[in-house]
């Protein structure tokens, strides 16, 4: 049987420590910390429907650190927040106006 491009032979993606260097490579090039990459690469590997964007951290994370979430937990809680496992984050109206969309 022929494989999908893409496709690894035992059909496991997240044994390949390729793919999953190559995603934090990708992610590290866009300018996502380390910790925050490392999840969010695993993510990618693990789960079928993540569909977390770099912008969406982006703007997750400095809405937690604008809260006064340290450095660390506004990465973790920014990538939970691309997970679906919590909701995003409102902006203040601080933020907002400092942060023009």
């Amino acid at each position: 049987m022929a494989r999908k491009a893409g496709e690894k032979p035992c059909g496991c993606k997240h044994e390949e420590p390729e793919v999953f260097q190559n995603i934090w490579k990708h992610l590290k090039s866009d300018g996502v910390p380390d910790q925050a990459a490392n999840q969010m690469a695993a993510e990618v590997l693990t789960s079928d429907d993540f569909e977390g964007s770099i912008e969406d951290f982006e703007r997750y994370f400095a809405i937690y650190k604008e809260k006064g979430f340290n450095e660390h937990a506004a990465q973790a809680m920014a990538v939970e927040a691309l997970e679906g496992r919590e909701e995003p984050p409102e902006e203040s109206i601080r933020f907002a106006r400092i942060h023009l969309v």
